[in-house]
C-alpha cells in the first residue's frame, strides 16, 4: 500500500495489508527503515494494519481525526470529576471500544467523568514479566491511556497522571509508545524521559488477525503435539501462518525526584 501524506501537516498514513507487509514480502526492518526515510524528510508516518481497519475501524478513524486536528468535540479536564474506577466490566468495555490495543489487566484505574460519563482513562500495573522486566515495589508501568472515541479531553492525561503521582508512592514509572502510530510526545509532556527504542515486535497472523507471539511459544506448541526438533517459525509456517513485524516501541521512564 502507498503512503499518503500532507506537505502542510508533515504526516503520512499507511495501510499495511497483513500478507503484503509480512515477512513473506518485506524484511524485518522494512517498516523501521521506511519511517526513518520519511523522518529525514520531516514527515511522520502513521501506520495501521489491515485487521485494525477491519475490526477497529472507528478507533482508527478517531486517531486519524485527532492527528489531523479535525476532532472538534472538546471536553476540558477542569470540568471533569476524577475517580478511581473499580468496575472491571466498565474498564474492559471502555478499553476495548476506545483503545486500539484493547483491554489489559491493571492494578490502578483512574478515570475522568463528565456529566457522570467516563470520558478518559489511565491504568497502571506492575512491571510485566512478559517484557523481560522484574516486578519491584514502587515500580509501575503506565499501561493504557485513552479518551472516548471522537472526543478530545483537553488536559486529561495531565490531570489523571498528577493524581497518580500525588497519591501513590513510587520510585519509577515506565511506559511504551508504539512507533506505528505514536511519537510518544504525550509521555514527554507528562515528564517522562526517552530511554530507548525497542527492536521490532512480531505477531503471528492467524485467521486474518495479528496474534501475540507469546501465545505461540515453542514450548507451548510442543505440548500441543508439534515436532520438538523444529523451531517456532518452522512449526507455525507448517501450519500456514506467517509473521508481521512492526516498527517497535519507544520506552519512556520517569523517576521520582528525591
Amino acid at each position: 500500500s502507498d503512503v499518503c501524506s500532507s506537505d502542510l501537516l508533515k504526516l503520512g498514513f499507511e495501510y499495511n495489508g497483513l500478507y503484503w507487509h509480512s515477512e513473506i514480502k518485506k524484511t524485518k526492518k522494512y517498516h523501521i527503515q521506511k519511517n526513518e526515510y520519511f523522518k529525514k524528510l520531516g514527515i511522520d508516518i502513521i501506520s495501521f494494519w489491515e485487521d485494525d481497519w477491519v475490526d477497529k475501524k472507528e478507533i482508527v478513524e478517531s486517531i486519524i481525526l485527532n492527528k489531523l486536528g479535525k476532532n472538534k468535540n472538546r471536553i476540558y479536564a477542569r470540568k471533569c470529576e476524577i475517580r478511581e474506577v473499580n468496575n472491571n466490566k466498565l474498564i474492559r468495555k471502555f478499553l476495548n471500544e476506545n483503545h486500539i490495543q484493547g483491554f489489559i489487566g491493571s492494578k490502578y484505574k483512574i478515570g475522568l467523568f463528565h456529566n457522570d460519563e467516563l470520558v478518559s482513562l489511565m491504568t497502571f500495573g506492575s512491571l510485566r514479566k512478559s517484557l523481560g522486566q522484574k516486578s519491584k515495589d514502587g515500580n509501575y508501568e503506565l499501561l493504557r491511556f485513552c479518551s472516548k472515541l471522537n472526543k478530545v479531553v483537553v488536559g486529561g492525561a495531565s490531570k489523571i497522571f498528577k493524581h497518580f503521582i500525588n497519591n501513590y508512592q513510587f520510585e519509577k514509572i515506565i511506559t511504551y509508545s508504539k512507533n506505528d502510530y505514536s511519537s510518544g510526545n504525550l509521555y514527554k509532556n507528562l515528564g517522562f524521559e526517552f530511554e530507548s527504542n525497542t527492536v521490532p515486535n512480531y505477531y503471528w497472523v492467524v485467521d486474518g488477525v495479528k496474534s501475540n507471539r507469546f501465545n505461540f511459544r515453542k514450548d507451548k506448541l510442543v505440548r500441543e503435539g508439534a515436532d520438538p526438533n523444529k523451531t517456532e517459525v518452522e512449526i507455525m509456517n507448517d501450519k500456514g501462518h506467517y509473521r508481521v513485524f512492526d516498527t517497535g516501541n519507544k520506552k519512556w521512564i520517569l523517576r521520582k525526584n528525591i
